[in-house]
């Protein structure tokens, strides 16, 4: 069963595929979940199966042991994040959607001040985002910018690794969080030890992990990292926040010192089409930014991602204003996805008043 509801999910152009105890199979499509037609609700008996035909031995072992697992599992021409659990109903599946093609910056519009960022050649580039808003796919395109364009030594620590990359003109280690390395804090301190130009970390979870990241764009790495924020100062507060309160003056100034920029984002469906697109938000450590990092007033930043086209930042909402006017997203969409509804909506019908489309 599991082989022929990985396939229909790559046929179907699904993000996710839902595979619970007790409930039929179902197809994230587009945002939207959908029960697959014609299949039987999984049984305790299915999900066994299941487990033994993805997982080895030790993979087994260990979500016996605690009841949870995270891994990569390529099918096809696709490859799966896959996470496993228990709950109150018996086994749970997700399996999230890794296209094998290495997408580009053209391929998810990223803009042109984000793209710039991979080109400095030290310094901390945080890329966040809800679940599910396309940050693993963002950081793919930033390491196959430099995979592809400078000769550097890449180090990747991730748990599970989601996209394979094939070395090109750089050399790329791949390092999978419980299997090459026990934790993140140990796989970046490695990466340290490996002459690493560029090291990109999976997810900042703890203190240690972030405090290991600073230090190594401190030594003079290019390292890109994911949080969960919906906003580019909520991404500040949060790297802040993982540390004591004694401590925040001296990491916003580290952080201010070392920031190359923060890229967050949100997936927003197409209009009148088949997927989703990405609505960014683009903070650019400039030296205005840099002084309110530096002087714990972070909260003011958001006047500058307002109106700061001139140096490349632009706000999720005029992000998603710009997509409504382009003809790419629905209004309501993007109202749906706004941060400030009432603003989104008000610069919409100013367009629209000048003569534009929405």
């Amino acid at each position: 069963m599991i082989f022929e509801l990985l396939n229909l999910c790559v046929e179907k152009g699904a993000s996710d595929l839902h595979f619970k105890v007790g409930y039929p199979p179902i197809l994230r499509i587009d945002g939207t979940m959908r029960p697959v037609k014609d299949m039987p609700v999984v049984s305790f008996n299915d999900f066994e199966v299941m487990l033994e035909a993805i997982l080895d031995d030790l993979q087994l072992v260990n979500f016996i042991k605690h009841r949870k697992l995270d891994l990569g599992y390529s099918f096809l021409n696709a490859r799966f994040r896959v996470n496993l659990f228990h709950d109150i109903h018996g086994g749970n599946a997700v399996y999230r959607v890794i296209p094998f093609k290495h997408l580009s910056f053209a391929d998810i519009e990223l803009p042109m001040s984000g793209r710039r960022m991979a080109d400095r050649p030290k310094g901390i580039i945080l890329v966040t985002g809800a679940t599910g808003a396309g940050k693993s796919t963002t950081l793919s395109t930033f390491i196959t910018h430099v995979n592809t364009t400078y000769h550097k030594t890449i180090v990747t620590v991730e748990d599970p690794i989601e996209y394979l990359f094939e070395d090109e003109m750089s050399l790329i280690s791949q390092r999978q969080v419980g299997v090459d390395c026990l934790t993140f804090e140990e796989g970046i301190r490695g990466a340290l030890q490996m002459d690493c130009d560029v090291l990109m970390v999976g997810e900042l979870r703890n203190t240690d992990a972030v405090e290991m990241s600073l230090l190594a764009a401190e030594s003079g790495k290019l390292v890109f990292a994911t949080l969960h924020s919906n906003t580019a100062i909520q991404a500040i507060d949060r790297f802040v926040n993982l540390f004591p309160q004694t401590l925040h003056s001296q990491v916003l100034g580290r952080l201010a010192s070392h920031l190359i920029g923060v890229v967050t984002q949100t997936l927003v469906p197409k209009k009148n089409a088949r997927g989703r697109i990405a609505a960014f938000e683009i903070l650019i450590n400039t030296p205005a930014v840099r002084g309110l990092i530096n002087e714990n007033r972070v909260h003011l930043i958001s006047s500058y991602l307002e109106s700061g086209s001139s140096t490349g930042m632009v706000s999720l909402d005029n992000s998603l204003v710009d997509l409504t006017f382009e003809g790419k997203i629905e209004k309501n969409d993007a109202l749906l996805a706004a941060n400030n509804k009432a603003y989104v909506k008000r610069k919409i019908e100013e367009r629209d008043g000048s003569g534009g489309a929405a």
